[in-house]
This record gives C-alpha cells, sequence and structure tokens, in this order.
C-alpha cells in the first residue's frame, strides 16, 4: 500500500499556525525508519522533522502516544526534539503524523562508530548515555495518559506481549520459543520502582555530534517498566554492530555506562536481572525483525529494507541460545 502524497503547503500551514511560519518548504524523505517515514522539511528560514504513520500500519504505540510522551520528557530535560504538533490520520500529513524540532548531528550506526569525525563523540557516549537513561528512569509514569505497563509485572508483561506477538505472525521459531519458555521459569522479581521506560534505546535512535549525544529519538515502543530493560536492550550483540569487544553499543565498557548510570541517580540491576532482559531483548529483536519482514511479505509494504530484516531473525537466536546456555 502506497503512502499518501506529502503536502509541503499544508505541512507549512501547521507550522504557521504554530508562530513558526516556514515559507516555502522543501521535503526530504529520510532513510531508516522501518516502522514509520520520516521526513526532513526545510526552507531558508529552518528546518523540521515529520514523523507519520504508513498507511495500513500500526505500530505498538500510536504517534499521539510518542507525541505526548516527548513533550513530557522534553519538559524534564531530557534531551529528545521538542515536539510541535500532531495531527490525525486524514489530516494535513495525511496520515497521523507529528512535526518536531530539528537536531543537528548523525544517527547511522555504521557512521558513528566509523568516521574519524566522531571519535570523541565515541569515547563520550557510554558515559552521557548512562546519564540520560537515568534521567528517563527518574520520570513518573502515571500521570502519562495512555502509556501501557503501570500495574502488571514487567518481565512478564513483556513474556506475554511477544508470545501473543509471535502467535499472531504464525512463523514457526523454534529457539525464540525456548527462549521465552526459559523467560517465563526464570523471570525476575518485580522491581522496586516502575519506571519510564524507552524501549528502543540503542545505537541508532541516538543523534549524535562531534561532542557526543544530542538527542534520543524514536519512542514508538515506550511504555511503564522495569529499568533495567533499558539496560539490556543497549547491551545486545546486535547493536554492536561488529564490535563485540565493546558490550555497550560498540561503544565502551559496561562500566563506564554503570558508573554514569548510578552517578545519576539510578540503580543498576542485579547481574542474573540483566542477563534475563538481555536474553528478553534478543526474542524482541527476533519477533520485531519477523514482523517487519511479513509486512513486505504480505504486499502491505513493499521494501528491501523490510525484506533485509528477516534474514536477520537468525542473529538474535543465536545469541538468546548462548546467553540461556541451550546447546548449539
Amino acid at each position: 500500500m502506497s503512502s499518501p502524497e506529502l503536502d509541503p503547503g499544508s505541512v507549512r500551514q501547521v507550522l504557521a499556525a504554530a508562530d513558526n511560519d516556514p515559507g516555502e518548504l522543501q521535503a526530504i524523505r529520510l532513510q531508516g525508519g522501518a516502522s514509520r517515514e520520516v521526513y526532513r522539511l526545510q526552507s531558508p528560514k529552518g528546518r523540521w522533522v515529520l514523523r507519520r504513520d504508513p498507511p495500513g500500519s500500526q505500530s505498538f504505540a500510536p504517534l499521539s502516544l510518542e507525541h505526548r510522551l516527548m513533550g513530557v520528557v522534553h519538559a524534564a530535560g531530557v534531551p529528545v526534539p521538542a515536539p510541535l504538533a500532531y495531527r490525525d490520520e486524514g489530516g494535513a500529513f495525511g496520515t497521523a503524523g507529528f512535526l518536531m524540532e530539528h537536531i543537528e548531528g548523525e544517527s547511522l550506526p555504521p557512521r558513528l562508530l566509523g568516521r574519524e569525525e566522531f571519535e570523541r563523540a565515541r569515547a563520550a557516549l557510554p558515559a552521557q548515555l548512562g546519564r540520560v537513561l537515568a534521567g528517563i528512569h527518574a520520570l513518573d509514569p502515571d500521570p502519562i495518559e495512555g502509556l501501557l505497563g503501570t500495574g502488571g509485572d514487567p518481565a512478564l508483561d513483556a513474556c506475554a506481549l511477544w508470545e501473543a506477538e509471535l502467535d499472531r505472525l504464525g512463523l514457526p521459531l523454534p529457539a525464540v520459543e525456548a527462549g521465552l519458555r526459559w523467560l517465563r521459569l526464570n523471570a525476575p522479581e518485580r522491581p522496586e520502582r516502575i519506571a519510564v521506560v524507552h524501549g528502543d534505546f540503542r545505537l541508532g535512535n541516538f543523534i549524535v555530534n562531534r561532542e557526543g549525544l544530542a538527542a534520543v529519538i524514536d519512542w514508538e515502543l515506550a511504555h511503564a517498566g522495569d529499568p533495567a530493560e533499558d539496560i539490556g536492550w543497549l547491551m545486545i550483540r546486535s547493536w554492536r554492530f561488529g564490535r563485540d569487544q565493546l558490550p555497550v553499543a560498540g561503544l565502551g565498557r559496561i562500566e563506564q555506562l554503570r558508573d554514569a548510570y548510578l552517578g545519576a541517580g539510578g540503580r543498576w540491576p542485579d547481574p542474573e536481572t540483566l542477563l534475563w532482559w538481555e536474553a528478553m531483548g534478543n526474542v524482541k529483536w527476533a519477533v520485531i525483525c519477523a514482523r517487519q519482514a511479513a509486512e513486505h511479505l504480505s504486499g502491505l509494504r513493499p521494501s528491501h529494507e523490510l525484506a533485509s530484516l528477516g534474514r536477520r531473525i537468525c542473529e538474535p537466536e543465536w545469541d538468546l541460545l548462548q546467553l540461556i546456555g541451550a546447546p548449539r
């Protein structure tokens, strides 16, 4: 299903209504972002970013919630683009979407990990990520209307969510099913405090400049849960992009992240809990890859990028079995 063409004139009217008339706008579709469409909007007066739903595709959280949540975390001082305006499906953006400020920097992992211009940023990022993550986890999820996960046990809720998604897809993924069984049998205790969890805190969802972290983006998996989830997700090998000796997103050592997280007021999880959430992260990534590939194969969203994610399912499956001690 093809996306409706974006009308820069309609976007201009939304910006003008927010006392930010840009004049003549040019819209440029950005690469990446497998679940949602992202456009850079530019004029001689400035730049903005539009994030909108592809037609027929529903992510885990509606864009309206993502927009509201970004307003909360921005007001709390977390480095995120300031959200500017939201419109429902059929409105000025064609499908549901929201405008936000443009943050200068780079987000593509191969560039961040390989280019000399980001050498200083790579050294600074593990500690910066620890401090920012502690700030996110300090937020109270209760006042955020629509935020999921405030009631039950985060570990068992995560098992139920990804079991249901795997059942919905109807794909035979025995390694993932074995992992989910292990996760249920070894679930950690409910944490003392339920916090706002970003849900996709990893390289690729950070805007980085030469000094380090400029913004955290892509909040569509955010929910209320165990803060250890974000730490375990950041640790999975898929986000190291070949730099396996550096467990913090291919950037640095766990101690750098941990010390900064603790110094900013966070509570570091025990090793067993952290391993559990790293294993869950591999289950989650395998199912997300399968979900994205299914949208391509069904014809809902024909995309080489989505198709390629289907070929990556075996990577988190392998890492999952290594973590839980299953035979090769």
